[in-house]
């Protein structure tokens, strides 16, 4: 089956990117069905960020929050990311320093770290940079942190988490 966006046929007013692609019209090569569709952002999201800290090991990374769209992407605690219901595409970037190796860092979501986020680099002292990018569901309210799995302290120079809500 062909993929199809009749939004440019005049099915839809306005511009739809980078919502849904639905086939509306009843003519051309798809049928006027509703069978291919984007995976794409809703208009919620949510930026944290933190300079200068030290984190220890399970210790929350303590982000705050800087901009956000929506309610859907919110902080109530210094370090815990509240999310509603949904999926989540989540950005996270640390540069941190340590003399303990491995430097690590997970998500967590719910109390349960996501091995699927962990990132790590060599413990030598100097400033290592960290990314990584997840998506992630909960099928209800949860809480989300940046933690440490680093055995030893960490010198956090720059942290930045970056979620935004998905289209269900």
């Amino acid at each position: 089956m062909p993929i199809c966006n009749d939004n440019f046929n005049g099915c839809f007013t306005g511009s739809y990117y980078p919502r849904p692609i639905f086939n509306c019209c009843p003519t051309g090569p798809c049928g006027g069905g509703n069978s291919v569709v984007n995976p794409s952002r809703s208009e919620e999201w949510g930026f944290f960020a933190v300079q200068n800290t030290e984190v220890s090991f399970l210790e929350a990374v303590p982000v705050t929050l800087v901009g956000s769209a929506g309610s859907a992407v919110s902080q109530t605690q210094t370090g815990e990311i509240a999310l509603t219901a949904g999926s989540y595409v989540v950005s996270y970037t640390v540069t941190g320093s340590s003399s303990a190796s491995p430097i690590r860092f997970a998500l967590e979501l719910g109390g349960d770290i996501l091995p699927y986020s962990l990132t790590a680099e060599t413990g030598d002292g100097n400033p290592k940079t960290m990314s990584t990018n997840v998506i992630i569901t909960t099928s209800g309210n949860a809480v989300l942190r940046l933690v440490s799995q680093t055995d030893g302290v960490v010198t956090v120079s720059n942290a930045n988490v970056a979620v935004t809500k998905l289209l269900n």
